[in-house]
């Protein structure tokens, strides 16, 4: 067996490897997935890189040998200024015990009053809709979305506060896509506009979730919502504590951060492949009006609506909201597909060319 699995080469070191991968990342990893298969080894720079493409050797990655991995300093920092040490970015034994924390907030039982508050939410805003009008989906999804976490999160109502959260919100996440696919970073001190702006969202977003949290920290009260969970939570399997200020903080921005982004997302292509496709319109419709008979849904109707469930399934499969996962750098030596991935290497994991293998999918372009 060859030393490296089969992949592009590059006469200039890597380098237009690279320029592809940053300019126009999803016909690069397509064309590379459609190419080589299970398996590819590609140079970016000194970078030694490996895009993993087949179901079970992405499980060998992400579960069975994960103590072979760890993510990139580089890709994790601009996140980690952000989120802190969260459940997304904490490794080891302090993720272990965050996720015992916080396991119980996910609940089945705690379901029904989560689904409630996205119901009465998003009947608010379709009553505030007007036939005939036009609107832009993604951002009434993102409104919509940001609207239901902070219920359901910290059981608060946005009110005038949301247009601030949400321009934060944009500013962070365009932030991140810049600062994470750029290993060499200006510090956020600099007088720029870019880095005003950051700091700007930044202290936005800490002083609403401190302030909600202190205030939430002093009342002991129990509202129900996640907050509550977070803060009530002890690890009984553990040191018999419970979280930190900072660790609540932190666990609570994660939350914050992707509980609604990659939510409003996925619902933005949901409408968009919906209206395209009168067929399935009319299944959904159907099937809502004969489970529901005009009511409002609850959690208990999420069972009963099959037909839905698969049209998310599938809109989640062309339009995965993390078209790539964080990539992996081997911190021991291991063994994938049969090669010696050695240490220093990134490995690269894409839902968007998995998704769409017809190895995997009959017809993986199409919205069946």
């Amino acid at each position: 067996m060859p030393r490296y699995p089969a992949g592009p080469g590059d006469y200039l070191l890597g380098a237009t490897l690279a320029r592809r991968f940053r300019h126009a990342p999803l016909e690069f990893i397509t064309e590379i997935g459609h190419t080589y298969g299970d398996i590819a080894f590609f140079r970016m720079g000194p970078l030694r890189a490996y895009f993993v493409n087949n179901p079970h050797l992405i499980r060998e990655v992400l579960v069975t040998k994960h103590k072979c991995f760890r993510r990139p300093a580089w890709i994790t920092e601009p996140l980690s200024a952000i989120d802190g040490n969260g459940l997304v970015l904490s490794e080891g034994d302090l993720w272990l015990r965050q996720r015992r924390l916080m396991q119980p907030a996910f609940a089945t039982k705690r379901f029904e009053a989560y689904a409630q508050a996205t119901v009465d939410s998003t009947r608010r805003m379709l009553e505030s809709w007007s036939a005939g009008t036009s609107m832009d989906i993604a951002d009434e999804m993102t409104n919509l979305t940001l609207d239901i976490i902070a219920k359901t999160l910290f059981g608060v109502e946005l009110a005038d506060r949301a247009p601030r959260l949400r321009e934060a919100v944009r500013v962070i996440s365009e932030t991140y896509v810049s600062e994470a696919g750029n290993p060499f970073q200006l510090p956020d001190w600099l007088p720029l506009t870019s880095k005003r702006r950051k700091r700007w969202a930044l202290e936005t977003l800490d002083s609403f979730v401190w302030g909600v949290l202190r205030e939430r920290r002093a009342s002991g009260e129990d509202r129900g919502d996640l907050l509550s969970m977070l803060l009530l939570a002890v690890d009984e399997e553990g040191d018999g504590h419970g979280m930190s200020d900072q660790q609540a903080r932190d666990e609570a921005m994660t939350l914050f951060n992707a509980g609604h982004d990659s939510t409003a997302a996925a619902l933005a292509w949901t409408w968009y492949l919906v209206a395209k496709h009168a067929g399935v319109e009319a299944r959904l419709v159907e099937e809502i009006d004969t489970v529901l008979s005009g009511r409002p849904a609850t959690f208990s109707d999420v069972a009963r609506l099959p037909y839905i469930e698969m049209v998310v399934k599938e809109v989640l499969r062309l339009y995965p909201p993390t078209w790539t996962l964080l990539p992996r750098e081997v911190v021991s030596g291991v063994e994938i597909a049969g090669y010696k991935v050695p240490k220093g290497s990134w490995v690269y994991l894409f839902p968007w060319v998995t998704h769409r293998d017809p190895r995997f999918f009959e017809n993986p372009e199409e919205f069946e």
